[in-house]
């Protein structure tokens, strides 16, 4: 069973049956998920003469991927964000669009997602869900748990970059830090824009008086709700953390400059004193001390060291270095 486009009959032992995409299903009966890529979406035109109405199929169809619920009179109209898993992808989470009723799940994505492969691969080994309900239920968990997943190595990231804020010195070190803070915060924000209203639709479901769910498939949906809540707590104090490294970052950064600017400030302290003298010294008149001495150059710059000396000294005394 390929995860692009599919239609499964579930058999209600926990497996399920292919069945052709091009055969007429609005009549079916048995519980049925039917799964459409972005490349077989227009198939939807085809149940808008059926059963499913034309607001649900404009919903399915919608470019729209903030996490939402709708109820109708007979199902549910859920849009759930997951972990976009796919290589070289523009977005860190991938939307997928449902509609639930107790005897079908029609889902409908733009990209492949994982959660949708391993449902379909416990279908497939007969240890999958056994109704439809019970299919989103698990549907979500898949999709929440490898959210989680992903949490656990933001936060990581987190503390690996407070490390290396402290333990990396120079300013060619904090280029690269900045690069991966930023990308971090990034992230943050991404998975905390879908993640916070994903977790009030899971709390919404719990707690809505329909028929569709069971009371094994409440207590499901109010797991994923306390674990969506435990990660938008996980977001937010990442968020923080990354706030506070970041502040961390920049305090060392302006160490940094102010530590070479005043090296430079010492440095100019110490030579421009010796600068104005050479460069009397190097005026093209009369009068110029040891200008007829052959050993004239020599006691320069012997004069010159140890005026060099004496500043040096000076500056040590005053603790200016």
């Amino acid at each position: 069973m390929g995860q692009t486009s599919f239609a499964v009959i579930l058999d209600r032992k926990g497996g399920a049956k292919k069945v052709p995409l091009q055969k007429k299903l609005a009549n079916e009966k048995r519980p049925l998920w039917i799964h459409l890529d972005d490349e077989t979406s227009e198939k939807l035109n085809h149940y808008k003469t059926q059963k499913v109405s034309a607001p649900i199929v404009e919903h399915l169809s919608n470019t729209e991927t903030t996490p939402r619920c709708v109820r109708y009179k007979n199902g549910l109209l859920v849009t759930l964000r997951g972990l976009n898993v796919n290589k070289n992808a523009d977005d860190d989470m991938v939307a997928v669009h449902i509609w639930l009723t107790k005897n079908r799940l029609i889902t409908v994505a733009d990209q492949p997602v994982a959660a949708v492969a391993e449902v379909l691969d416990l279908l497939r080994r007969k240890r999958g869900p056994k109704n439809i309900p019970t299919c989103f239920t698990l549907l979500a968990r898949h999709m929440i748990q490898k959210i989680k997943a992903s949490l656990a190595d933001i936060a990581e990231q987190a503390d690996d970059l407070e490390d290396r804020v402290i333990e990396e010195v120079g300013i060619r070190q904090d280029k690269k830090l900045r690069e991966d803070l930023s990308h971090l915060r990034h992230l943050i924000v991404s998975f905390r824009r879908f993640l916070a209203p994903q977790q009030e639709i899971m709390q919404t479901l719990e707690k809505i008086h329909l028929a569709l769910f069971s009371e094994e498939d409440k207590s499901h949906l109010h797991t994923l709700a306390h674990d969506l809540a435990v990660a938008v707590e996980k977001l937010n104090f990442a968020r923080d953390h990354s706030s506070v490294t970041q502040d961390q970052l920049d305090a060392k950064t302006n160490t940094n400059i102010s530590q070479i600017m005043y090296l430079m400030s010492m440095i100019m302290v110490i030579f421009t004193p010796l600068s104005f003298v050479t460069g009397l010294l190097g005026a093209n008149i009369g009068g110029i001390p040891f200008s007829e001495n052959p050993y004239g150059f020599v006691l320069i710059c012997f004069i010159l060291a140890g005026f060099l000396v004496c500043q040096v000294l000076f500056i040590k005394k005053m603790h200016w270095f």
